[in-house]
């Protein structure tokens, strides 16, 4: 199909064939689109409180995600919410619990020494400031609330917890070290006193679904925070705290995707009590996202002429963008990436008055310090223009491009709109531009990273444009899945691990700087 619609050659002046496809979507969104806020937050059963203090933030009406969980969440049930990236999923969560926090500190009083009484797990440290920033600017700081990440002080997590806390937000790990510490340090919280559990990204979480064996095993020594092989296995560990939460917790799970058998597994920890939500257009791209793919084979097979192709490309992209994300498969990459972007293309010199300024490029990947990561992600989120903008506007006219260098690993669940980058600067959107520098390895990944060109947007905004690079082997996988986004057909979301390689997608290397082991579950 997408050859057909195709048939012309590319126009003299393009040096790569490229193929263009709009998403369809499903037919669900053209009567009822994301951006349609369905009902009021008062009709769903939300407070005066929390109605203003979300107004305040910006969120008048809810989404369709919002408004289809808010009142089974707010009402303690399991639930299970599938929606598709840029849904508002993290405030469908946050915003009842908000209000269950307040009620539980009414009718109980204040959490006591070493109690806790909700838990949101996520895959990644900075996925879970992002969270914690969300619930307080909700709560208005009315509660409180911590992480529980490999990315911040042992010390001051124990300190806290010790005094109580409504909300914590952790990785699996972590939340697993203080349960469980080495002896003879006692447990940084009592598991029994948890009323409310989230999970958030849980399709990662269930990917790598351990054995029944190994859970029953991992239950018998629990007791064991030294076992590397369970340290690996956080769905274990996942499995192992089900066991141990009081029978009148509730559990929630956020997910993008359901490969085949997770959902029959979450259904299978979660009860036959479980409410599901499942959006209609989960697994597809949404309607109006537009996907340039681009060939940058060369005649020449070497690894550096297909990397100055792609970054020809990206030059292009980018030349055209005010506030760009370029996702790439490995840390290395970015790296790579970032001294090339730093440099002047070949046969220009030095910046002056009339050219285009270098791009202000920031780094995002697991090998990073948490603190290294998060100074990228909040000058990347920063409205106002920094030193280096303002002096390059100065002397060439024009402002460059701000640019984020991302693995998709690291990215996943980041709502890089946050901090009002495009109402400060006057944009129709959060981000203009969105580059897969190194193509998906798998359908799951491919809708994960092409859904950044609408986190963020609200009804004024539109997507940012997606431009894909492939190569060789590539290209008939990335073709297939721009003609089911054409469509409005569904992607194959399933673990492709066995088959990346035979499409020459390059895969993360499992050889991680410490910094990057910390930060995943």
């Amino acid at each position: 199909w997408l050859e057909g619609e195709h048939e012309s050659q590319p126009e003299p002046r393009q040096r790569r064939a490229r193929w263009t496809a709009t998403a369809a979507g499903h037919i669900h969104e053209h009567f009822h689109p994301h951006n349609t806020r369905m009902r009021e937050w008062a009709a769903l059963g939300a407070s005066e409180r929390l109605v203003d203090n979300l107004a305040r933030l910006g969120y008048d009406r809810p989404s369709v995600a919002q408004s289809n969980s808010f009142a089974p969440i707010a009402a303690g049930e399991n639930v299970l919410l599938a929606d598709d990236h840029g849904a508002g999923k993290t405030l469908a969560l946050v915003a009842p619990l908000v209000q269950k926090l307040w009620d539980w500190e009414e009718e109980f009083g204040r959490t006591g020494p070493g109690e806790v009484r909700a838990l949101i797990i996520v895959p990644t440290n900075d996925l879970a400031q992002q969270i914690l920033d969300l619930a307080r600017e909700v709560a208005r700081r009315s509660i409180r609330a911590s992480v529980a990440t490999g990315g911040h002080s042992w010390r001051t997590q124990c300190e806290r917890l010790a005094g109580g806390l409504d909300l914590l937000v952790g990785t699996m790990g972590r939340v697993y070290a203080h349960l469980h510490p080495r002896e003879p340090m006692a447990p940084s919280f009592d598991v029994r006193s948890l009323r409310a559990v989230a999970v958030d990204e849980a399709c990662s979480l269930y990917q790598g679904r351990a054995p029944s064996w190994l859970v029953h095993e991992t239950q018998a020594r629990w007791h064991d925070s030294r076992n590397e092989l369970l340290q690996e296995l956080p769905l274990a560990l996942w499995g192992s705290l089900l066991a141990e939460l009081e029978g009148g917790c509730s559990k929630v799970m956020l997910t993008s995707a359901l490969p085949d058998g997770v959902e029959e597994q979450i259904r299978s920890d979660l009860g036959a009590s479980l409410v599901a939500s499942i959006s209609k257009g989960l697994h597809r791209t949404r309607a109006g996202v537009t996907v340039t793919l681009v060939d940058c084979s060369s005649a020449v097979a070497s690894d550096t002429s297909i990397f100055d192709a792609k970054l020809s490309e990206l030059r292009g992209a980018l030349a055209r963008s005010r506030h760009a994300l370029v996702l790439c498969s490995t840390a290395a990459s970015c790296e790579r990436l970032e001294r090339a972007l730093r440099s002047p293309p070949e046969g220009r010199g030095p910046e002056g008055r009339g050219e285009e300024p270098h791009p202000t490029v920031l780094l995002f990947h697991g090998s990073q310090t948490p603190k290294a990561r998060a100074a990228a992600l909040k000058a990347f989120r920063k409205p106002a223009p920094n030193w280096w903008e303002t002096a390059a506007a100065e002397r060439t006219g024009a402002a460059p491009a701000r640019v984020l260098l991302a693995t998709g690993r690291s990215a996943r669940g980041l709502d890089l709109s946050r901090g009002g980058f495009a109402e400060a600067s006057g944009a129709d959107r959060a981000l203009d531009a969105v580059v897969l520098f190194d193509f998906a390895p798998d359908a799951k990944a491919y809708l994960s990273r092409v859904g950044f060109a609408l986190r963020g947007s609200g009804a004024t905004q539109r997507a940012a444009n997606v431009t894909a690079l492939a190569i060789g082997a590539q290209l008939p996988f990335a073709k297939a899945l721009l003609a089911r986004d054409a469509r409005g057909n569904t992607q194959e979301v399933r673990d492709l691990r066995g088959e990346a390689e035979q499409r020459g997608v390059e895969r993360p290397s499992r050889r991680r700087g410490r910094a990057e082991k910390e930060e995943g579950w």
